[in-house]
């Protein structure tokens, strides 16, 4: 029995139905039977149906590029989201740049959750700079604080080196004094012990008739004279020699490496150039004049066991007998 013309379109009808669900269901692209493409503009709407999901599907994807070819209502409503999707990745490229002024009003729920996420990076941004500007302040407190903690520390040295320099020398000639002498004196004679065939000179130097100076003169006049005599012997030492006021009018050096000869020869140019400056008490008073005695003490003659000290004093007994 043929089929009836309303019978067939409505099974026409249910087969486009169920074919159109399916396709929107699937996204699987299968051409439809050829007796739904015999309808007129069941292709078109197929394929309408298919290139928008191929579009949606390149959205899901994170593809914005793709270009939706077909015109209508949904084509304009995907094209619209498209280009508002790329204008809010745009803008995201912005704000990872740092420009934190972006501002979305187009796209409802996602515009506030974008609006709101640059306000916080600007309040982080602004609580950013000002620790930033408060880490800088500190910074340069710190600074200032080091440097002022540098100078007052170099001032401190300063000071501890100078008073240790002024603990060394003798106030009124400026020269060593008498404990730093023996001192250094010593810590030579040790090295002095330990050497094959070392020497050194103890050189005892007193000024000639000097209590008639303070007597006739003054304790002023016969400091000058003292300083005078300090000022022509540090002109004549070398840069090894220990130089030192030992008491009074009298002074004492250590001649490092010096053998007997070498130190009898500085002393006699020690003695002239005393006695060449002219006289601080006066023109026409005669020259200061001093006198020396010189002791040669040679390490092949020291005894190992001997002490450095119980030497330097035994040294400086027979330079002060040779003065005499």
């Amino acid at each position: 029995m043929p089929e009836r013309s309303q019978d067939r379109e409505r099974r026409l009808a249910a087969q486009a139905a169920k074919f159109l669900e399916k396709t929107l269901l699937t996204h699987r692209h299968q051409p439809p039977p050829p007796e739904l493409s015999a309808i007129e503009g069941f292709d078109r709407v197929c394929e309408y149906i298919q290139k928008v999901q191929d579009t949606l599907f390149q959205f899901s994807n994170g593809r914005f590029e793709h270009q939706l070819a077909q015109k209508g209502a949904l084509a304009g409503y995907i094209k619209a989201l498209q280009n508002n999707i790329r204008h809010l990745a745009w803008q995201c490229d912005c704000v990872a740049s740092g420009e934190l002024n972006q501002r979305v009003d187009f796209m409802g729920d996602l515009s506030d959750a974008f609006n709101k996420m640059i306000a916080s990076l600007n309040a982080y941004r602004e609580d950013a700079t000002r620790k930033q500007e408060e880490l800088n302040r500190l910074n340069r407190s710190l600074r200032q604080e080091i440097r002022r903690k540098e100078a007052v520390e170099e001032a401190l040295r300063a000071s501890e080196e100078a008073y240790r320099q002024q603990s060394l020398h003798d106030p009124l000639t400026g020269i060593y004094h008498r404990g730093y002498f023996f001192e250094s004196a010593c810590r030579e004679m040790e090295n002095l012990k330990r050497r094959t065939d070392g020497s050194a000179c103890l050189v005892m130097i007193d000024i000639d008739d000097f209590k008639k100076y303070n007597d006739t003169h003054g304790h002023l006049l016969g400091d000058r004279v003292i300083r005078s005599v300090a000022n022509a012997v540090t002109g004549a030492l070398r840069k090894s020699d220990i130089f030192a006021r030992y008491g009074g009018e009298e002074f004492v050096l250590f001649l490092d490496g010096a053998d007997l000869h070498t130190g009898l020869a500085i002393a006699e140019r020690i003695r002239g150039l005393v006695e060449a400056q002219p006289n601080p008490a006066g023109e026409d008073l005669p020259p200061v004049t001093i006198s020396l005695g010189v002791c040669c003490l040679e390490s092949r003659c020291i005894l190992p066991n001997s002490p450095g000290s119980r030497l330097l004093f035994e040294g400086l007994s027979h330079a002060d007998a040779a003065l005499y």
